[in-house]
């Protein structure tokens, strides 16, 4: 598992990106991979990986295989394997998965549930 992460953190199977100009609001559901980088409004079903990057703002809840933090989630996320807070990351809402890892300087107000 962290050979796979370390290729989508190094751009190497990333999908789509959606960058800091972007604005989004409604649904949205993929398969694979996607680095948010910009503004999301509303809710995100994906089976696979979602970044969500620094400098991006995610109104909503998320639910997804892994869930990379770097920027701002308001809502509550769920990730079947594994949710990984990175140091520049705020998340406001509730998380659940099997595997949680949180960086020192993360902001993170919610509870907090590990799963089989």
């Amino acid at each position: 598992m962290k050979q796979v992460l370390e290729n989508y953190y190094n751009n190497k199977r990333i999908k789509t990106i959606l960058g800091k100009d972007t604005t989004l609001i409604g649904r949205m559901s993929f398969k694979d991979s996607l680095k948010l980088i910009g503004v999301f409004k509303g809710s995100i079903k994906a089976d696979g990986l979602l970044i969500v990057g620094e400098g991006a703002n995610i109104s909503g809840d998320v639910s997804a295989d892994f869930v990379v933090v770097s920027g701002i989630v308001n809502g509550d996320i769920i990730a079947t394997n594994k949710i990984e807070m990175l140091p520049t990351g705020r998340v406001y809402g509730n998380v659940k998965a099997k595997k949680i890892k949180i960086s020192d300087g993360v902001i993170f107000n919610g509870k907090c549930e590990i799963v089989k």
